[in-house]
């Protein structure tokens, strides 16, 4: 079994994104991508409302002594105030650091891919693949910016690839080949 580095194929196409988005896209193709058909329907409810202003977030209000924004308004921020993306022209999907996202009509959905260093407890499945996704409605918001520099690549050919990237201190993940859409794994020690 050939493992390809994904920090490697990141470096090779020269874009700002973290190695484990690239893993949790490929545990986590299908799934995501019924995020962004389930915020095309036009009955589509937003259960959290996130708007592109920060100003009256509470949780903004909290870590504005930090100097940080709440984690969503950190992603919503990133992927509308940077230069660089990297473009799936499979899933019409961006990258971008811990970013997975897509226009969807007039929404922002944006897939959010925590890193599993931050796991406590137990390692289950459920946590190894763990995404959050957060809608933004906002009628500012029309479309996505131009970005100065877009990198194109074909997931599908990464999902049928074993792709290793950091875990944590002791092991890294690799992802098995499954189907289309979905990816399992195993972790492989690091020493």
């Amino acid at each position: 079994m050939i493992q390809l580095s994904t920090e490697k194929v990141i470096e090779k196409m020269g874009t700002a994104v973290y190695p484990i988005t690239i893993i949790k896209f490929l545990l986590n193709r299908r799934r995501i991508l019924s995020y962004f058909e389930k915020a095309a329907k036009v009955d589509f409810e937003i259960r959290i409302k996130y708007n592109l202003d920060y100003i009256n977030c509470e949780i903004c209000k909290e870590k504005v002594s930090e100097g940080i924004l709440c984690r969503q308004h950190t992603s919503i921020d990133r992927v509308l105030n940077t230069d660089s993306v990297l473009f799936d022209l499979d899933t019409n999907t961006y990258f971008h650091k811990n970013e997975i996202f897509r226009m969807v009509g007039g929404r922002l959905v944006i897939v959010y891919c925590p890193h599993p260093k931050l796991i406590s407890g137990e390692l289950t499945d459920s946590k190894v693949r763990r995404i959050n996704p957060i809608t933004v409605e906002d009628e500012t918001l029309t479309k996505l910016p131009d970005y100065k520099k877009v990198t194109e690549f074909i997931s599908s050919g990464l999902m049928e690839q074993y792709m290793k990237c950091w875990f944590n201190h002791e092991f890294s993940i690799v992802t098995i080949p499954n189907d289309r859409n979905k990816a399992n794994w195993c972790l492989v020690p690091n020493k």
